[in-house]
């Protein structure tokens, strides 16, 4: 949010929200995102008027925050959880999900589970560790 220079980027209550309208298409913002969740994006005034004209395309090695094309105004995008929606709901990719691998965590549960997980890994460490220790002795 702080790398905005247009201050596009708000936190709402339950999401980080893009404001698409203001935007100017920096990208900075995707290029600091730590989570890897802001894409730049775009369509060509051909694609808007439902018309083709040609256009020079990106090769395929170009990275999506270093592509351009002429005629095309990119903006961030990004999930805003469906920010719509009442407090009891769920985004609608969660309920929609076939195999049920999405779901919601908070802030407080994140926590939780990750300091769970950095217990686990010291243990796991700690028995590494010991188990090395034992080879170094035999």
């Amino acid at each position: 949010m702080a790398v905005c220079p247009v201050n596009a980027i708000e936190r709402a209550e339950k999401a980080i929200i893009v404001n698409e309208q203001t935007c100017i298409g920096c990208k900075m913002c995707a290029v600091v995102c730590p989570f890897g969740a802001i894409h730049p994006s775009g369509t060509s005034t051909a694609g808007v008027a439902g018309i083709s004209y040609p256009t020079p395309n990106q090769p395929r090695g170009t990275s999506p925050l270093l592509a351009w094309s002429i005629g095309v105004y990119t903006c961030a995008v990004k999930c805003d959880l469906c920010s719509t929606l009442g407090p009891d709901e769920e985004p609608h990719c969660v309920g929609a999900c076939p195999t049920k691998a999405l779901f919601v965590r908070d802030a407080t549960t994140l926590t939780g589970i990750r300091k769970d997980k950095m217990r686990a890994a010291v243990a796991e460490n700690q028995i590494m560790m010991g188990r090395s220790t034992n080879l170094k002795e035999a």
